[in-house]
C-alpha cells in the first residue's frame, strides 16, 4: 500500500507518521518523504485482522488534526489531507503532573509494574554497540505573546544513528555524578549564550529507561490502569541536580510502549523533554530491545524559539563488542517514501 499526505492547498507534508494500528498496538509506522509519500507493507499474520475491519490507517504529524480511516483490503493508494492545528509552545506534555512526589505508591504497585516490565526487555545493552537507519525532521518556531504560529516546513535530515557501550556507559556516569543535564555554551547568529546538554534518552539512551540506575533515581506512581495498560509517573528522589519527571506506559503484556518526560534544570530553563515510543512484541513471540521506532525532543532556546526533533528508526541493529555496528550505505535513505 502507497499514498501520498498534504495540505489541502496541495502542499505535501514530509515527515508525517504514517501508521497501521489496531486493537491499541501499532503494527507498522513509516514516515512520508519530502514529497509526501510513504510506502507500508502489511505481513501476513494481519491479513485476517484486515479482512476482519480492524485495522486502521492513522496520520499525524505535529503541527496538523490527526486522521484516521479504517483500512480495507482494497485499498491499494490512499490520498490523506491534513488540516493545520495549534501547537502548545508553552510547556511540554507531561507538564500537568503534580509537582508533589514524595516516595512509590504505597502499595507499591507502580514499581512492581516497572520491575516486571524492566525484566522482560532485553538485558545485556551495556555490552553491545547499537546503530539504525535514521529519518529526522527538524522544526524551529518562535515563541509569541499572541496566537501561536502555524509550523513552517523545516529540513529533513536522512542518516544513521548509533553508539558504542563505552559512551553510553559515559552518559550514566555523567548522570550518576551530575543529573540529566549538563551547561554548555552555544552560538547562534546572535552571539554565544548560556544553554543544556542532555542525554539521548529518545535514541541510543532510552535502555535508561529499563536499568537500575533509573529506578534508583526515582519513584513510582501508579496515574492510571486503563483496562488496557497502565500509566506509570516517575519522579526523582533527589531535585538537587537536573532531573526527570514524567510517565510510562506499560502495556498488558508488560512491555514498556511509551515514555514521556520532562527535564528540569536550573535557569536557563529550557523546557526541554520528550517522547519515546517502542515497537510491540513480534508475533513470533520475541520481545524487542528498549530502543524507540518514533521519538520527539523539544527544547527552547534564548526564551524565544523552540526547537522540536522528531525522529523514526529502522531495524535496529545490535552487536556485541566496543565499536557502533556497520550499516551498510543504502541506495535510497528515505525510510518509508517511494522507491
Amino acid at each position: 500500500m502507497e499514498g501520498r499526505v498534504r495540505e489541502s492547498g496541495g502542499r505535501p507534508i514530509a515527515g508525517a507518521a504514517v501508521r497501521i494500528v489496531g486493537d491499541d498496538r501499532i503494527y507498522r509506522s513509516v514516515p512520508t518523504d519530502e514529497d509526501g509519500y510513504f510506502r507500508v507493507s502489511l505481513p501476513t499474520y494481519l491479513m485476517g485482522l484486515l479482512d476482519e475491519g480492524r485495522l486502521l490507517v492513522r496520520v499525524e504529524r505535529m503541527g496538523y488534526a490527526p486522521v484516521e480511516q479504517l483500512l480495507r483490503s482494497t485499498d491499494e493508494y490512499l490520498d490523506f489531507v491534513l488540516a493545520p492545528a495549534p501547537i502548545a509552545l508553552e510547556g511540554f506534555r507531561v507538564e500537568a503532573i503534580p509537582a508533589e512526589c514524595r516516595g512509590d505508591d504505597p502499595e507499591g504497585v507502580a514499581r512492581r509494574l516497572w520491575e516486571e516490565a524492566r525484566a522482560r526487555h532485553p538485558g545485556g545493552m551495556d555490552t553491545l554497540g547499537v546503530a539504525a537507519y535514521m529519518l529526522a525532521r527538524v522544526d524551529t518556531l518562535p515563541l509569541t505573546d499572541g496566537a501561536t504560529p502555524l509550523p513552517e516546513v523545516g529540513h529533513m535530515e536522512a542518516g544513521q544513528r548509533g553508539s558504542a557501550p563505552i559512551l553510553r556507559l559515559g552518559w550514566d556516569r555523567r548522570i550518576q555524578r551530575s543529573g540529566y543535564a549538563f551547561p554548555v555554551r552555544r552560538t547562534d547568529r546572535s552571539g554565544s549564550y548560556a544553554s543544556w546538554s542532555y542525554p539521548p534518552l529518545e535514541a541510543d539512551m532510552a535502555p535508561h529507561f529499563g536499568t537500575a540506575l533509573f529506578g534508583e533515581r526515582h519513584y513510582f506512581q501508579l496515574q492510571d490502569d486503563t483496562g488496557s495498560g497502565w500509566w506509570i509517573r516517575f519522579c526523582a528522589r533527589d531535585n538537587g541536580d537536573p532531573h526527570l519527571d514524567g510517565l510510562l506506559r506499560i502495556g498488558p503484556d508488560t512491555l514498556i510502549q511509551e515514555a514521556r518526560w520532562r527535564i528540569r534544570t536550573p535557569d536557563p530553563s529550557e523546557a526541554a523533554g520528550g517522547r519515546a515510543v517502542f515497537p510491540p512484541q513480534a508475533p513470533d513471540g520475541k520481545v524487542p530491545p528498549l530502543l524507540p521506532m518514533e521519538s520527539e525532543v523539544r527544547a527552547n532556546h534564548r526564551g524565544t524559539q523552540t526547537v522540536t526533533r522528531i525522529q523514526w528508526f529502522e531495524d535496529w541493529l545490535l552487536a556485541p563488542g566496543d565499536s557502533v555496528p556497520f550499516l551498510p550505505r543504502r541506495s535510497d535513505d528515505r525510510a518509508g517514501g517511494r522507491r
